[in-house]
């Protein structure tokens, strides 16, 4: 029941049987998050991956000033990863951080390395993922260069209405870039 999501998810990008099914359940290991759990913290290495299965989380840099800055939302159904640090083997720069309790599967990078190296399917999988990543982050900085506070709580209100639904006013100003008061004034107009 637990990798159902994930199943889905991949099923999307390639042909999922029974043996793939078996080698996702190896690699991918389940775990449960209470509310502020960190799974990934700024300063330290991670070598993780994580498929989101329940729950919200935040992906934020801490600022000098003490502010948390939220460069990403994640909601059930996303991965969510540290890439500098996952790829490249640095330390992580930003947190990653339960806003709700969250169940969620995780993967080592020499767990997806060897899931990659047993099949061009897997190997294509991962390419693909990455490219919808990398489409999803362009579209972000776009975004938040050319649309306004309200354009941009349009557009996540059309796209992922569970996120305003179950993530704090708070966060959701961070993530696209306005205070707390103006997506107030926003909200009460729309």
């Amino acid at each position: 029941m637990q990798y159902c999501k994930l199943y889905n998810i991949i099923s999307g990008y390639i042909e999922l049987e029974e043996q793939n099914k078996e080698l996702v359940r190896t690699v991918f290991k389940y775990e449960f998050a209470e509310k502020g759990k960190t799974l990934i913290s700024s300063g330290e290495y991670t070598d993780k991956a994580f498929f989101i299965i329940s729950g919200y989380l935040k992906y934020f840099k801490m600022l000098d000033s003490g502010k948390e800055l939220i460069i990403h939302l994640y909601s059930p159904d996303n991965f969510a990863i540290s890439l500098n640090s996952f790829f490249l083997g640095t330390k992580a720069e930003e947190s990653l951080q339960a806003i709700t309790d969250c169940e969620y599967l995780w993967i080592t990078k020499s767990d997806l390395e060897k899931l990659y190296s047993t099949s061009y399917e897997w190997h294509n999988f991962g390419r693909k993922l990455l490219e919808s990543a990398l489409i999803e982050k362009e579209e972000r900085v776009i975004d938040q260069l050319t649309l306004t506070g309200q354009d941009k709580y349009m557009k996540l209100l059309k796209n992922h209405p569970d996120i305003l639904q179950n993530v704090p006013v708070k966060y959701i100003a961070s993530f696209i870039g306005i205070e707390p008061e103006s997506l107030s004034r926003i909200r009460k107009m729309n």
